[in-house]
This record gives C-alpha cells, sequence and structure tokens, in this order.
C-alpha cells in the first residue's frame, strides 16, 4: 500500500506538507496542491480514512433512514432515484454515506445511537416512522438533517408541491369532462397520505365537483397491492366513477391491473391518473397519465443543504420548508369522455 512517506519521497516535498496537501490546508499553494495530489494519483495513493478523520475532525459520512414499508426497498421506483441522485451529489464533495438502522452489533439501540457510534456528520431522512420515539430523540439531536415528505419545526424539510399537483390532475379530468372522479389515497395518518387527501378534496370542490363518500379507498402503503385491492372494491360499487385518482403511480400500476383482470380497459371504461412520474409509469401499456414529482431536483437541494449545514456547523434552520414543483405528464390512461360518464 502507498503511504504518505512514498508520496513525500517521490514528490519531493516533505510528509508534512504532503499530508497538508492531502487534506486541503489553505497553506499549501496551489501549485504545490496540484503537483501532491498528480503524484498521489499516479501512485494510487489511498487516504486512510481513520487517520484522515483525526487529523481534519470530520468523518466524511452522511447517515441515511430509510424505512420503505411496500416491501420494494432499495427497488422502489421513486426513493431509489431520490437516494442515489443524493449519493451522488454528496460522494463528489467526498462524502460517503452509510444507512443508519435501531440494532447495533445485535443489540437493540437507536438512530441517535447509531449515528454518534458512526460519527456520521448529517443525516438524510425519507420514508421513516417519522413519528417514532427513535426519530423524536433524533430530532432533538444537534446533528443536521434533512428530511424529505414530512413537517417538523426543527427540521430542513423537503416535498414536492403536493397542493399544486393534485390540482393539475383534477383540473385535467374535469377538462377531459370527468364529474364522478375517484380517489384511491394513502394512509390517512401519514404525512403524504393526509396532504393528498386534502388536496384532493380542495381540488374537488375547486372544480365545482362534488366528491361520493364510496369514490374515497384507502390503499394505505401507497403500494401496488392496496391498488389492485382498493380498485377492486370500487368495481364493486353500485354507482361507478369514470375516472380515478391515485395518490402514487405503484397504486395506479395496481389498479389498471385489477381493471384489465375484470375484463374491462383503460382508458376505455376507467381514467387513471397517478402520482409521481416513475419510469415503470411510463413502460407500461396503456402509458401512464400522472404528476411527475422532481426528484433530481429534491436529491440536488436535500445534499446542497446538508453539506451546508455541515460546513456552517450550523444546526438545522428552523421550520424551512422547501416545496418542489410538480408537473402533470399526459400518457394514454385517461380519455375525453364524450358526452356521457
Amino acid at each position: 500500500m502507498v503511504t504518505i512517506k512514498d508520496v513525500s519521497k517521490k514528490s519531493g516535498y516533505s510528509i508534512t506538507t504532503v499530508s497538508r496537501a492531502l487534506n486541503d490546508y489553505p497553506d499549501i499553494s496551489d501549485v504545490t496542491k496540484e503537483k501532491i495530489l498528480r503524484t498521489a494519483e499516479e501512485m494510487g495513493f489511498v487516504p486512510n480514512s481513520s487517520a484522515r478523520s483525526l487529523v481534519t475532525q470530520k468523518s466524511y459520512t452522511i447517515g441515511i433512514i430509510f424505512q420503505e414499508v411496500s416491501g420494494l426497498g432499495l427497488q422502489h421506483p421513486l426513493f431509489s432515484k431520490v437516494l442515489e441522485d443524493f449519493k451522488s451529489i454528496v460522494e463528489q464533495e467526498g462524502y460517503d454515506v452509510i444507512f443508519l438502522s435501531r440494532r447495533i452489533g445485535g443489540q437493540n439501540g437507536s438512530y441517535l445511537q447509531h449515528s454518534l457510534r458512526k460519527q456520521v456528520e448529517g443525516v438524510f431522512i425519507l420514508c421513516a416512522d417519522f413519528n417514532s420515539p427513535e426519530m423524536v430523540e433524533l430530532y432533538e439531536s444537534d446533528l443536521p438533517m434533512v428530511i424529505i415528505d414530512f413537517e417538523h419545526k426543527n427540521l430542513c424539510n423537503i416535498t414536492s408541491n403536493n397542493e399544486d399537483g393534485v390540482n393539475q390532475a383534477i383540473t385535467y379530468l374535469k377538462e377531459l369532462g370527468h364529474k364522478k372522479i375517484a380517489n384511491i389515497h394513502g394512509g390517512k395518518k401519514t404525512y403524504i397520505g393526509g396532504q393528498r387527501i386534502l388536496f384532493f378534496e380542495q381540488s374537488m370542490a375547486k372544480a365545482g365537483l362534488e366528491i361520493n363518500p364510496d369514490f374515497m379507498v384507502e390503499g394505505q402503503f401507497f403500494s401496488k397491492e392496496e391498488g389492485y385491492r382498493a380498485m377492486q372494491e370500487i368495481m364493486k360499487l353500485p354507482e361507478q366513477p369514470s375516472a380515478i385518482f391515485c395518490a402514487s403511480d405503484m397504486m395506479a400500476i395496481g389498479a389498471i391491473q385489477a381493471i384489465m383482470e375484470a375484463g374491462k380497459k383503460v382508458p376505455e371504461d376507467y381514467s387513471i391518473i397517478g402520482f409521481d412520474g416513475t419510469d415503470v409509469g411510463q413502460t407500461i401499456h396503456p402509458r401512464l397519465t400522472t404528476v411527475k414529482q422532481d426528484t433530481r431536483k429534491i436529491s440536488a437541494i436535500a445534499a446542497s443543504k446538508i453539506l451546508k449545514m455541515i460546513d456552517d456547523k450550523h444546526k438545522q434552520p428552523v421550520g424551512e420548508t422547501i416545496m418542489v414543483d410538480a408537473h402533470l405528464v399526459t400518457g394514454e390512461s385517461a380519455r375525453t369522455l364524450r358526452g356521457k360518464e
């Protein structure tokens, strides 16, 4: 293994100068740094992360809390993209990421304990049990944190503009002539589930459309299976909707599957709109009309915020909520009604 001493000998600079150049100390000139870094790269020098942490008092590590309940895990078509982009951005700034759990060495612990033990410098939180005691304990710490799709007074919160996104979907269906619109929604007790139910109700009222209570069917975990089950319930109703707004693409895909297995068609018998804008929704037939979330922008903002908090050694801003625009993507799963429902 190539050492700092080897780089020193090869470059002609002292071990101290090489060490300070590799750790980007400001008292080393750019010319000297460039020569030393080029020599180190040519020799295949790999910094010792533990030694680097001792020198800089930085672990260059960001913890990630990700609890995906639908069973898809890291294959989730929405959150996998957010994580991939976030990881790519922070790695370009020299940071590594680790997934945090509540078990340490086979023993029950907490997210905060795991964060402190691994010396993470910040925590990126998405798809978690946001109100659990372990999460509340973490929120009350001084660790820089960014959280996706949840609001907390002491955190930097990032979410899509769900109000505008849902309104775009309902406005579009009304323009196509739909009046009887069902809603397959997420769990009422979840933040995003509650938000999208609220905005569906508001958007329907704004459009001058009545909501049939029977048309409000829960798909608790936003999953394909929940969408399939909810659509089966809808098809058993005495009165039928002409369109269904689903609070996620996965639920919309499940609903389409249930419709087709019942011998009916999309959009001829039911128009379907999803929410997320995942790639999988654009590969099915019919291609899904959906509200697309800007996962790349969400990831970029999250990475920028957490890196700035780490560099500035500031605790997360109080009550900062950032909303990212979403937009309707028209596919083939919604049709224009011709004088009837």
